[in-house]
């Protein structure tokens, strides 16, 4: 049973929603990030939309909701088809209704009948439909193909303008001093830099300038302005005669540049008027209200893609790592474009970290508190996440210095299992618990599960014991909805992997950038970094010696002869090298201080001071 629908505007810039219940109410609305598929991808627009929908529900089980959902640059059915199930899989509402804004914001101020909708912001595009229902869209072709009518172009011709005017084959123009004001540049030389890496929605930013300019009667600014407005007026004025619509047919006006922009907006209907005679109207119905209106539909007509729960694959919800990328198959591409591809998915590995990065902090803190208290660290993983604790813990007394038995790792199937695959041992949560039990896990030490799915039966065993111990616990995974019951859950969202199910890619990047800080800032925490250096390193080879004559003459203020005198001294203890040459004291007095204060170096030389 539906009570409640969430109406969704997914849009360049940002995402509005609003929650709806069974007779049209609105009841609260949430606002979000971009979501456009085509610029920032199907996964990231439904994780933005999925955020929103769990905002907006708040204690309503999404299994009694329907979610229709409208988006920029999702003109075509496949795209919609993707983002409908994306959402689906990751909401699981009773139903998912998709479409592009384009088709929604018709249907709710035009209804059935015939009408041409031109929308004209940072993009454009036109879209009519004649009284048989047949639907025609022409512009929105993009940034490359040709965005005609839109803020982004105006923009870039302005741009191109100036260009022109700097080399004096064209008439001089207030914009090249007001738009490198505008992008907070010094000169309008510097957009060659600038333009280089700036995003649409940037350079579209710049059409106020431009607007305000051509009012003020800038001749260059104007042709800007009309010249895109003609185009636009062109597009209408084609799909008009294309679909056969009378003179009269109604024209809904939405966006910026026609609602906002005197110049443009009687440059369009002069342009247009001159052809045909329309009768335009502005969309009274908009945003997600407009969306809303998709609910009442009864049956989905083919300009809507539709996912619903009881179509779906599995009753259970996959986790994301396990669902597939959209429409991307590696084996079908070439060297250089896959590993483009796989480029881009490690950035949005690191983008994930990036948004969890107070849970990492929390996770350091635990740790660095165990590790002051005498405790250890240990990681638990089945796999390639077992693989990953059991090398960071492998990587840790040689750079910090730290006792071996201080950090560990348990890996489902044992060490055999750090070079092959053991059947079945992640599925057993009791040796999970058997493994924690026999290392004598106490309330000093930081366990650290790392799972993927955040449901691995092994590591959920593990951690459930360490809970009973008192420990401090934390859970590494890629699953946003794992409910494992710890102290630090630490959950980015990498989505779904290129390899579909192979963890060993962005979840396996996200994982080891998060063991990489909590390992590294719990030590540098714990006093086993002074400086940035590493002053618990084991100097085992001549290349760590010569690092570690450098880092004491660094710290110390010395030459290398009275680096390594003291070293040698110190028996290559870093730590007590530098002790010994700040303070003036002897190998076993610096040793002496430095076990005082639990072997810091910041906290023996501050003692020393006072």
């Amino acid at each position: 049973m539906i009570s409640h629908t969430i109406a969704i505007e997914g849009g360049a810039t940002h995402t509005r929603a609003g929650l709806y219940d069974d007779g049209g109410a609105l009841l609260r609305e949430a606002e979000g990030g971009p979501a456009n598929p085509v610029a920032y991808g199907v996964y990231a627009c439904a994780r933005t939309v999925s955020a929103l929908a769990r905002e907006l529900l708040d204690d309503i089980p999404p299994s009694r909701a329907l979610v229709c959902a409208a988006f920029a640059g999702a003109a075509d059915a496949p795209t919609q088809r993707d983002m409908a199930a994306a959402i689906g899989e990751r909401l699981r509402p009773r139903r998912v209704l998709t479409t592009s804004d384009l088709h929604a914001m018709l249907y709710a101020n035009a209804g059935t009948g015939p009408g041409i909708l031109v929308i004209a912001g940072t993009g454009a595009a036109v879209l009519a439909r004649n009284a048989d229902g047949r639907l025609l869209r022409t512009g929105g072709w993009g940034a490359l193909l040709g965005d005609e009518g839109s803020g982004y172009a105006i923009a870039a011709a302005a741009l191109r303008a100036c260009a022109r005017a700097v080399d004096c084959v064209a008439a001089n123009t207030v914009l090249v001093e007001q738009l490198p004001a505008a992008a907070g540049l010094n000169a309008f030389e510097d957009f060659v830099h600038w333009s280089a890496t700036a995003t649409k929605k940037e350079i579209a930013a710049l059409t106020p300038v431009v607007a305000a300019a051509a009012e003020e009667g800038d001749i260059a600014a104007r042709s800007c302005i009309e010249e895109e407005a003609r185009r636009l007026a062109a597009l209408a004025q084609v799909a008009q005669e294309r679909l056969e619509l009378e003179n009269g047919a109604r024209l809904f006006e939405y966006g910026a540049l026609l609602e906002h922009c005197a110049p443009f907006r009687n440059a369009f209907r002069e342009a247009l008027n001159f052809f045909a005679e329309m009768q335009h109207f502005p969309c009274s119905i908009r945003g997600h209200h407009a969306v809303r209106e998709l609910a009442d539909i009864e049956r989905a007509p083919a300009w809507t893609q539709c996912w619903r729960d009881d179509q779906a694959r599995s009753g259970v919800a996959l986790p994301p790592t396990e669902e597939p990328a959209a429409r991307i198959f590696l084996d079908e591409y070439p060297p250089r474009a896959l590993v483009e591809i796989m480029h881009r998915a490690d950035q949005e590995a690191t983008d994930a970290v990036g948004r969890v990065l107070d849970d990492v902090a929390a996770a350091i803190e635990a740790a660095a508190r165990c590790l002051r208290a005498g405790g250890r660290m240990i990681y638990v993983g089945a796999g390639t996440s077992g693989r990953l604790g059991a090398l960071d813990a492998a990587e840790c007394p040689p750079t910090f210095g730290v006792d071996r038995e201080r950090v560990t790792a348990l890996v489902a199937g044992g060490d055999r299992a750090l070079r092959e695959s053991v059947e079945g041992a992640e599925d057993d949560p009791e040796q999970g618990a058997s493994e924690i039990s026999a290392s004598g896990v106490s309330a000093n030490d930081f366990v650290v599960g790392i799972a993927a799915s955040g449901a691995t039966p092994y590591v959920l065993g593990a951690l459930n014991a360490a809970n009973e111990t008192g420990a401090t616990t934390a859970l590494i995974t890629s699953n946003p909805s794992a409910s494992a019951q710890v102290n630090c859950l630490i959950a980015p969202d990498t989505g779904p992997e290129l390899l579909s199910g192979s963890t060993r890619l962005k979840a396996g990047t996200a994982a080891k950038m998060i063991l990489n800080m909590i390992s590294t800032g719990a030590m540098a925490q714990a006093g086993y970094v002074y400086k940035g250096r590493m002053i618990g390193m084991t100097p085992t080879n001549e290349k760590l010696r010569g690092r570690a004559r450098r880092i004491v003459a660094e710290i110390a203020g010395v030459g290398e002869e009275c680096a390594t005198e003291a070293l040698e001294a110190a028996d290559y203890h870093i730590a007590r090298a530098i002790v010994m040459v700040k303070r003036g004291l002897d190998a076993e007095a610096a040793g002496a201080l430095l076990r005082r204060h639990g072997g810091n170096p910041r906290d023996a030389l501050e003692d020393v001071e006072k």
